[in-house]
């Protein structure tokens, strides 16, 4: 199994490659068990990876929108009590 998954340099959408990949050669056939295996590993290892890239991206982007709700709220508090 390579450790391709956990290299930072990757980006979400080469993991994602590689994954399809790995789905391409277990739905072709044509390979050992103990080969099947090892793909099969790899392709979890590379789910596993791109969920956690999801799930980071998906805190991040909740942070953003919880900060711009509290810059839109705090700029319409303000904006009440200037009359």
């Amino acid at each position: 199994m390579s450790s391709d998954a956990n290299n930072p340099e990757l980006s979400f959408e080469d993991l994602m490659g590689q994954l399809e990949h790995c789905v391409e050669q277990l739905e072709k056939g044509g390979i050992s068990l103990e080969g099947a295996a090892g793909i099969y590993e790899k392709g979890m290892t590379l789910a596993v990876e791109a969920g956690k890239r999801l799930s980071e991206a998906d805190l991040k982007i909740t942070s953003i929108q919880e900060k711009y709700e509290q810059a839109i709220e705090g700029n319409l508090e303000t904006e009440g009590y200037d009359n």
